[in-house]
């Protein structure tokens, strides 16, 4: 029976509870987690870095705009003083994914281990639902991932990052 993959119509915010990145001293794994809300759309919290090895800490509340709003950019670059989504970095303090690895002559990155096991299942399905919300994270992958030609090459680099 082929693997099936029901769409969630999960947006790419609902992973953003917890990055696991590179720590800018020591290259270690390090956590960026959220001291309340993580919604990157509510104001006034506070965003931690911790790295796991050195120990090394940094905090950053998100600047707000004369609207009281935080500034978001969505794309695959970083852009100092906004809320960042969509690229290969956590969303406030710009430092690299942990989880990132050369795939297909790209680079396949998860923000943590929840959002690398709904990649995995995503691509590992055979049969997918249509009509992705537009704003889901499926309906924003990459077509090389999507790619039936390329499924086996991504579930190998998605074993190695798990």
């Amino acid at each position: 029976m082929k693997k099936r993959f029901e769409n969630k119509h999960q947006m790419l915010e609902s992973f953003g509870y917890e990055f696991l990145v590179k720590c800018p001293n020591c290259s270690g794994k390090s956590k960026v987690i959220s001291l309340g809300e993580h919604s990157p759309y509510i104001t006034g919290i506070t965003k931690r870095f911790l790295c796991l090895n050195c120990g090394l800490t940094k905090d950053y509340q998100p600047k707000k705009n004369c609207f009281n709003q935080t500034v978001i950019s969505y794309g695959p670059t970083w852009n100092d003083g906004f809320i960042n989504i969509g690229g290969a970095f956590d969303w406030y303090f710009g430092f690299p994914l942990y989880l990132q690895i050369p795939c297909c002559g790209h680079t396949l990155w998860a923000y943590n281990h929840e959002h690398l096991q709904y990649l995995r299942n995503y691509v590992e399905a055979e049969l997918r639902e249509n009509g992705a919300y537009y704003l889901s994270v499926e309906s924003k992958l990459p077509f090389w991932m999507k790619a039936a030609k390329n499924r086996e090459t991504v579930l190998k680099a998605i074993q190695k990052l798990e």
